[in-house]
């Protein structure tokens, strides 16, 4: 058994690692990969274990996931937007929170959903015009915002709240990722520019999610969309949640539902410009599948080669690029031991790098998931979703959000870059591309298969 866990490499005096991940996160993370299978980190003093193997990151995910549960820096850095919501909450509260929000997600009710999810994707896109350079990303985020204004948050202040989280979000995860990198609360109550504008944009969400429930609680009953559920509370118990506690889980549907989408979509398009025959072959797929007429949720299955290029962005840009854990008793991973109380880092987005898994990683491969390549390692080393008991429940209404989305758009724009360059992935508290506009183009869509 290895007792001892040896420091990472690049720490500096006062501020440790935390200097090295403000300036490179991505890099130093990979850096650390080819280390140790648990190394320390010391951000501003604190000590963090840092998991560098999809096998350790699977025992603390999945096989001896009882002894962690929700917390270190990433998860308290969350907290301060979405509080004590599904996404953040520890396990106890989870085993209450879950099966509130899970009925949302069944597929049965997310076919319901795909229809309103084409709408959204037609007139999101309704204004777009021929040779306009685009900001993908703000245009997706708004697409994001309106599917979960129409289908979870449903009311009309809840397309208000869904807007006003497309437009503030930039800038609280910006702050967020400072808070996860610098864990002292004190440097963030200093009234620097930076922290006014977090203040600032969290305040105007707040009043915003405030309406909503305000909203919800005046309303006829009848209405079926998740957020009526989270506010009926347990009619087992007959117990109704407090506005607190909606409020958390709201600000948790609106950041998932919203971010993650919104990025994994601007990512796509981005590499999508970038690479004209993987372009192609989705166009050809989507003709040949849709040929004239819209997308469908009975299509879906039939879109493998779409789905297998989601899959393969998510692998390359993660929206979720690092996850932490705290360890609830003392246990052992891979022959180190991690005492109680510690905390824990993974990265998805250097796991799903490795060459070892994944040969010539930085490739746009969405074949690397045709059913005869893909391998177990592939499978444990794909954490874009997480892993166990807290694995993304709206894995399934993300998936099909993207995918009607992307063939819906693609079935009529064809978007190219104004310059060729790389695009720079940014880690904020998410993972999203720099900003670079791609210029329209309409296209016809093809005739499909009789």
């Amino acid at each position: 058994m290895r007792q001892a866990v040896s420091l990472a490499r690049g720490e500096l005096p006062l501020v440790g690692h935390a200097g090295r991940l403000a300036v490179d996160p991505l890099g130093f993370l990979e850096q650390q990969r080819t280390t140790d299978e648990v190394v320390v980190l010391r951000l501003m003093g604190r000590k963090c274990f840092l998991v560098n193997s999809a096998e350790a990151a699977m025992q603390v995910l999945v096989a001896r996931q009882d002894c962690f549960d929700k917390g270190g820096p990433f998860m308290e850095a969350a907290r301060e937007l979405v509080g004590n919501g599904v996404i953040t909450c520890g396990a106890e509260d989870h085993q209450v929170q879950r099966p509130v929000m899970k009925p949302a997600f069944y597929r049965s009710r997310v076919a319901g959903y795909a229809e309103v999810m084409r709408e959204c994707a037609e007139e999101a896109t309704s204004s777009w015009t021929a040779g306009r350079p685009l900001d993908v990303g703000a245009e997706m985020y708004r697409l994001a915002a309106l599917v979960v204004a129409r289908t979870l948050v449903s009311a009309p202040a809840g397309k208000q709240a869904a807007e006003v989280m497309a437009d503030a979000l930039p800038q609280l995860l910006r702050g967020l990722l400072r808070r996860m990198l610098i864990p002292a609360a004190w440097v963030h109550r200093l009234p620097t520019p930076a922290n006014r504008r977090f203040d600032a944009a969290r305040l105007r969400l707040d009043t915003a999610i405030r309406g909503v429930i305000t909203q919800y609680r005046l309303q006829e009953p009848g209405r079926q969309d998740l957020l009526s559920q989270i506010i009926a509370g347990d009619d087992d118990s007959g117990r109704r949640p407090e506005d607190a506690e909606v409020r958390d889980q709201v600000m948790s549907v609106l950041a998932a539902g919203v971010e993650t989408s919104a990025s994994l979509l601007a990512w796509t398009f981005q590499l999508l410009a970038r690479h004209p025959d993987v372009r192609s072959r989705l166009w050809e797929e989507i003709d040949g599948t849709l040929g004239q007429r819209p997308v469908t949720f009975e299509d879906l299955p039939r879109l493998s080669f779409t789905k297998r290029l989601l899959t393969e962005v998510l692998r390359l840009y993660p929206p979720t690029w690092l996850l932490s854990r705290i360890v609830v008793e003392p246990t052992e991973i891979c022959g180190y031991r991690l005492p109680k109380g510690a905390d824990v880092l993974i990265s998805p987005y250097a796991l799903q790098r490795d060459p070892n898994v994944f040969p010539d990683p930085g490739r746009l491969d969405p074949d690397r998931w045709l059913p005869e390549r893909l391998t177990p390692a592939q499978r444990q080393s794909f954490l874009a979703f997480g892993a166990g008991r807290r694995r993304c429940m709206g894995e399934f209404y993300g998936m099909t959000e993207t995918t009607v989305a992307l063939a819906t758009i693609t079935r009529t724009w064809d978007l190219h870059p104004t310059r060729l360059s790389r695009v720079r992935p940014v880690p904020r508290f998410l993972l999203v591309p720099a900003e670079q506009p791609l210029v329209l183009h309409q296209r016809t869509p093809q005739r499909g298969r009789p």
